[in-house]
């Protein structure tokens, strides 16, 4: 028996990147887009030239989604290797990946039997996602029940990001030009979060150490984790992901840790230097 594919797109941080040599996983890229110039969204990309990337772009850079046509050439091919596939993408509030994915499976209707999920995430979140996925099509699960192993994750995923570059919060009209020019005197950094799909700004802090500390104090407040990412970018957060990583072990000792570089169509979102938590709560912490 064929197994399900499962499709993603670009946005997507896998927590082991060679995942998709040993699973079915196909991921249709974003493209990143400085003015008349683009680039491909490729987990491959050094951070160094993501960043090198941002900083010589006179525009903010746009993440561009897949279009309905790239969906219907991934489902067309995978089409004719299997009859079912499982396509989970990034919060549709972020990207419209998700709507055109929906768009391109309806031309499969009676012929091949397409779920599209919304993860109500991005990144490192939306990996989680895709490998339970991928690991329950490996063991042959039905389409039905990897669509309910994702969307009993999807209530479970938290994340929070600080970015201390608040030009990026005024782009998305998330604050005012007089806030970002205040913020910037001021050495102010800014927390966002992710609720129901949407971006959201937090709450400010002064200084990037307590950006930290807020980071932490996050984590601290669930009882029980399954997995924490640390989401990093830059040459600044080295000594910050170390600091991170001890006091993230010591608040959860049995949680699986990981360390991961986000991508370019993120940084679109909170910029090439901010530093992020993901979080999948355990399912014991809900009982």
């Amino acid at each position: 028996m064929a197994l399900i594919n499962i499709v993603t797109d670009s946005s997507v941080c896998l927590p082991a990147p060679k995942i998709v040599d040993r699973y079915p996983i196909t991921i249709a890229p974003m493209t990143i887009r400085c003015g008349c110039n683009t680039v491909e969204d490729n987990p491959a990309i050094k951070p160094s030239d993501l960043i090198q990337f941002f900083d010589n772009c006179p525009v903010f850079p746009v993440a561009e989604a897949p279009s309905i046509e790239d969906f219907n050439t991934i489902y067309n091919r995978l089409s004719r290797e299997n009859d079912q596939i499982l396509s989970i993408h990034a919060s549709g509030q972020i990207y419209p990946a998700f709507a055109h994915a929906m768009k391109a499976s309806q031309r499969y209707l009676g012929r091949c039997n397409i779920h599209v999920v919304d993860s109500k995430t991005t990144s490192f979140g939306l990996g989680l996602l895709v490998q339970a996925a991928a690991k329950a099509a490996i063991h042959h699960k039905t389409i039905d029940e990897l669509v309910r192993i994702v969307r009993g994750m999807i209530p479970r995923m938290y994340s929070i990001f600080f970015l201390d570059d608040l030009s990026y919060l005024e782009h998305d009209y998330l604050i005012s030009p007089s806030q970002a020019i205040l913020g910037k005197m001021l050495g102010i950094s800014a927390f966002l979060t992710i609720e129901d799909g949407q971006i959201l700004p937090m709450e400010k802090v002064r200084s990037r150490s307590k950006s930290l500390d807020k980071l932490v104090e996050f984590v601290s407040e669930f009882v029980s984790i399954e997995n924490i990412a640390i989401l990093q970018n830059g040459a600044k957060t080295d000594t910050e992901r170390h600091q991170l990583t001890e006091r993230l072990h010591s608040l959860h000792p049995n949680a699986q840790l990981n360390i991961s570089t986000y991508g370019h169509s993120l940084a679109t979102r909170i910029g090439p230097r901010s530093i992020g938590i993901v979080i999948l709560e355990a399912e014991d912490d809900l009982l």
